[in-house]
């Protein structure tokens, strides 16, 4: 029987082919079709406006924000077992507490094996030492935010995209990037700088022709 070892093994990887869940099958189809932003790390909460997310895409690549840098890996699952190569990343610098929270959420995310969807509709990341990462994909509602301002007007923000806020006051709407903040998010585009703190307060400014910081105080808002 000089073919038994090769069919054998031929039989052995078919069979394990089989098992194995690759991105784009049906057990896959709920991790993809949208942004999953990051609520915890490792217990210890997130930085508000410091948006950390995840996307897996159906070629096997997973990308996502830190808050600072954008990262990229390869991904594969199997059953409820999530394999996740090492995460490259872009090298921007910034502000301490957000670098600190991104070098958190790297080391533990390189270290996830398996994965979980609640009833809810979050997402557990775990490592082999129990540590997880939690995150849900945004409604419209946590992505639309409506606010009152010190001068008497309206202002809604959007936020689309980890980077990028569209802002709309006074009639006009501008689509702002974010830019480096010492705590909060900032953004900035079309001579205006959107700076929020938390969920529901922010202030809106105008740039002076060559400022990447606003000088002048300009308006305080409240959602």
């Amino acid at each position: 029987m000089p073919y038994f070892k090769p069919a054998l093994a031929l039989l052995l990887a078919t069979a394990a082919a089989a098992c194995a869940t690759y991105p784009g099958d049906h057990a896959t189809a709920d991790l993809m079709g949208g942004e999953w932003l990051v609520e915890d790390i490792a217990g210890r909460g997130v930085i508000d406006d410091a948006r950390t997310t995840v996307s897996f895409s159906s070629d096997g690549r997973l990308s996502g924000d830190t808050a600072c840098n954008r990262y990229f890996a390869d991904y594969e699952v199997s059953g409820s077992s999530l394999q996740i190569g090492n995460a490259g990343t872009t090298r921007r610098a910034c502000a301490p507490a957000v670098m600190d929270q991104e070098q958190r959420f790297l080391e533990l995310f390189n270290e996830v094996d398996t994965y979980r969807i609640d009833s809810t509709g979050a997402l557990t990341l775990s490592t082999p030492e129990g540590a997880t990462i939690l995150a849900r994909k945004p409604s419209a509602a946590m992505t639309q935010v409506a606010y009152r301002c010190s001068d008497g007007s309206t202002l809604e923000a959007s936020y689309p995209r980890s980077e990028t806020a569209v802002v709309t006051h006074g009639g006009r709407t501008v689509e702002m990037t974010i830019a480096p903040s010492a705590s909060g998010a900032r953004y900035i585009g079309g001579g205006l700088q959107w700076w929020t703190r938390g969920a529901s307060e922010g202030m809106l400014a105008p740039l002076a022709e060559g400022e990447s910081i606003a000088s002048a105080r300009g308006i305080d808002c409240t959602a």
